[in-house]
């Protein structure tokens, strides 16, 4: 919701600063403008990357509008409540919990250990799970940054076309005005997109993705350590080093927050 925030306070600040100047919006409209940016980057988009790439977008684009980062500090209560069960049943007993259990990062680690999987092979499953994972996150945030940057480019050459076709009908001045205002529209969508939508969703996916990575360590190394059957105490102690520190709240309080929840 910050990001659907912050393009309204855009749109509010144009529209503001449009109005406050005593300008009308009717030559800021140029559907050709528009259709020369978008499809221009959108097509070098196609062309730079691979087609299933450009085919995602539309979810990606939903990520970054509505995505929530991922919950670390719920991983971490998950992890040691895991933990108290390994040290007090053993970790076959885990298996009986991970049928409630969502993230299916933290099932399959937990599945593993359940398993019997040795600590090196199961570290190595999980690492290759992460980079597939933030490989392909990588390359949608790349898609859009690249189509962000193409964005002012297709406007420029947008200006281009224009003041090329205004240069080559001089016989009728009182249009130049005109048509230098269209010509100039073209990048004004190019900056537009290119700063409001591309560039903007790139970094909010690329947020997003930090977060999901952080929040997958924190599992990995939970689970290697309930593996290496240390107890729920010095469990969060080394996972909570990866939160922050307003977060770090310590075994005892988690613990009895997890008794007062329940």
């Amino acid at each position: 919701m910050l990001t659907i925030g912050g393009i309204a306070l855009i749109l509010v600040g144009l529209v503001a600063s449009t109005v406050m100047d005593g300008n009308s919006f009717g030559p800021l409209i140029g559907p050709s403008s528009i259709v020369m940016v978008l499809l221009g980057a959108i097509g070098a988009g196609i062309t730079s990357f691979e087609i299933k790439d450009v085919t995602t977008m539309a979810k990606t684009g939903v990520k970054a509008l509505t995505g929530k980062p991922s919950d670390s500090d719920g991983v971490v209560n998950i992890m040691m409540k895991m933990a108290e069960v390994a040290r007090r049943e053993g970790v076959l007993a885990l298996e009986e919990g991970l049928k409630d259990i969502e993230e299916p990062f933290l099932k399959q680690g937990l599945q593993l250990v359940v398993d019997g999987m040795d600590a090196e092979n199961a570290r190595a499953i999980m690492e290759t799970t992460m980079d597939g994972i933030d490989g392909r996150h990588q390359t949608q945030i790349s898609l859009w940054k690249a189509i962000g940057g193409y964005c002012p480019a297709f406007g420029m050459m947008g200006t281009l076309v224009g003041l090329i076709n205004m240069l080559g009908n001089l016989s009728d001045p009182e249009q130049l005005g005109i048509g230098m205002s269209l010509a100039l529209l073209t990048t004004l969508y190019g900056v537009f997109f290119s700063n409001v939508i591309f560039v903007p969703f790139a970094n909010r996916l690329d947020a997003l993705n930090n977060a999901e990575m952080t929040t997958m360590t924190i599992i990995a190394d939970g689970v290697l350590a309930i593996q290496a059957g240390a107890s729920p105490r010095m469990l969060v102690e080394r996972l909570e080093s990866y939160l922050d520190p307003s977060q770090r709240i310590g075994h005892q309080a988690r613990a009895k927050g997890g008794a007062e929840a329940a």
